[in-house]
């Protein structure tokens, strides 16, 4: 059985990119400037993921409070109190789901992720797009707009891609192996997350492509 001459990984026999790593196999390997990869996307233990859920649905009851103070002043200062008790609740409640999701998943949600000359790219796998959508029809169900709408933005997020243009900073997490990405635009951030065959050669690639972005380190 070949193995791949980057990490010494198992490889099927004529495969182009390692499994494992990403790397490409073959005469062009050394030249190779793109990395593509599958790795489990961490949901609970995951700080970038947490804060994302939080923002979230942060963002939909924004809305909410918004529509309602546009409508009626007074109303909407007397429910204030309701809708932030009933924001911190589903967001209380998202942080048990997801880790109820990371358990049941075995580690994670099982995702694609790219690192190429252009940018950096993700797919959500099966997992993801089937949760969203139940989760969706859950609070659309139950009379939730705020979270049909978190749920919507997260269906919309099944796919993105990040030019190297756009890429503000990066924060990296070595316990996590995974790498953060922040738009210059104020959007939602970029995360990628890595095996522990590719994540030193994912940073290298990224440096490369992204020598003036800011970068930096946390342990948590």
């Amino acid at each position: 059985m070949p193995t791949c001459a980057a990490c010494g990984a198992d490889m099927k026999e004529g495969a182009t990119f390692c499994p494992s790593c990403g790397m490409k196999q073959g005469q062009d390997a050394s030249r190779e400037e793109a990395l593509f990869w599958t790795a489990k996307a961490r949901v609970i233990s995951s700080r970038p993921v947490v804060t994302q859920l939080i923002m979230v649905f942060g963002v939909g009851f924004l809305f909410v409070m918004v529509l309602l103070l546009i409508l009626d002043v007074e109303s909407a200062i007397m429910l204030a109190p309701y809708v932030i008790a009933t924001a911190v609740f589903i967001i209380v409640l998202g942080l048990i789901i997801a880790a109820a999701i990371q358990f049941f998943t075995k580690g994670g949600l099982t995702t694609d992720f790219a690192v190429t000359p252009e940018g950096i790219g993700y797919r959500a796998g099966k997992e993801s797009k089937a949760i969203n959508r139940a989760t969706l029809a859950g609070t659309a169900i139950g009379g939730s707009l705020a979270g049909a709408g978190g749920s919507m933005i997260n269906i919309s997020r099944e796919m993105d891609f990040m030019s190297w243009a756009e890429v503000k900073s990066v924060t990296i997490y070595p316990r996590e192996r995974s790498l953060v990405f922040y738009r210059k635009a104020l959007i939602f951030p970029f995360a990628l997350y890595c095996t522990p065959e590719n994540f030193e050669q994912v940073k290298t690639l990224v440096k490369k492509y992204a020598p003036k972005a800011r970068y930096r380190e946390k342990r948590w």
